[in-house]
This record gives C-alpha cells, sequence and structure tokens, in this order.
C-alpha cells in the first residue's frame, strides 16, 4: 500500500514505514521528555529546562504523523502486528510520561512562584524599612531626630 509522505507528499514504501516512522517519533520524545523529568526532580527551574523547544518540535511531528495514520487509515492496515502492538505500548508510556511532566513543570512552576513571592515581600521589607516617613507621614527611624541649626529637637 503506497501513502503520502507527511514530509515531501512523495510516496512511502507502506503502511509499516509510516507506523515506523511515527514509533521513532515518540521514542524521540519519550526520551526528552523523561530527561526533563530527571531534571525537574532534582529541583531544576522549569525555565531551565533546555528541552522545550525539542520537545514542542516532536510534538508537532507525533501529531502531524498520527494524523496521516488516522487520515490513511494505516494503523489498521500495517502489516506487522508487532509493530502496530508496539505503537500503542509506546503511546501509552508516552501517555504516562507526559503526565508526570505536566505534574513536575506545576510543581517546579509553584515553586518559583513561592521564591518569588519572597524576594518580593524580603524587597517590600527592605523598602519599609528604609522609609524616610512611617505610616502616620511622620519622619521615622534616623530621622526622626532633626536638628534646627545642629540642635537634636525632635520635630
Amino acid at each position: 500500500m503506497s501513502t503520502l509522505s507527511v514530509e515531501s507528499g512523495a510516496p512511502v514504501s507502506n503502511a509499516d514505514h509510516s507506523v515506523a516512522r511515527v514509533v521513532s517519533l515518540v521514542d524521540e520524545l519519550i526520551t526528552i521528555v523523561e530527561e526533563e523529568n530527571r531534571a525537574l526532580a532534582r529541583g531544576l527551574p522549569a525555565s531551565l529546562s533546555n528541552s522545550t523547544a525539542r520537545k514542542t518540535a516532536l510534538a508537532e511531528d507525533v501529531e502531524r504523523w498520527a494524523m496521516h495514520l488516522r487520515r490513511h487509515d494505516l494503523g489498521s492496515a500495517a502489516t506487522d502486528p508487532r509493530q502496530r502492538e508496539r505503537l500503542v505500548e509506546r503511546v501509552r508510556r508516552l501517555t504516562v510520561v507526559m503526565d508526570e511532566n505536566v505534574t513536575r513543570l506545576r510543581a517546579a512552576i509553584t515553586a518559583s512562584q513561592r521564591r518569588v513571592d519572597a524576594i518580593m515581600r524580603a524587597v517590600r521589607e527592605d523598602v519599609a524599612a528604609r522609609a524616610p516617613y512611617g505610616r502616620n507621614g511622620r519622619m521615622a527611624g534616623p530621622g526622626a531626630v532633626a536638628g534646627v541649626c545642629g540642635k537634636s529637637i525632635r520635630v
């Protein structure tokens, strides 16, 4: 059975080839997401993930090829049952890995937000401690003692 290639529109050898291509892309995506999950598990911030661009590109490729398989009913047309089973197994594995990835990314984002909140709280406290005026609008802190002609007179 001849179908069109997703990339070029040229004929591909058969449905088995298309299924094998999807399996290959899914395997690569699994590898990248598992690496990202390990990095996130070590506490690296989500923003430091170097794999985002590649993960996105692979996900788009997998989606394109999966649509190609569905459009041409190649999953059921594949003659190698082991290849079909491998595809189903790899897609299940990808689902598990991606679910873990979402959980870890949410945790990393939450941790990053806590760090930002702590920094902002410290900055606000520092600014408040250095403010020349108190909440009542009067001089506060070391500037509260003002001198007229050098004498220390409370204002």
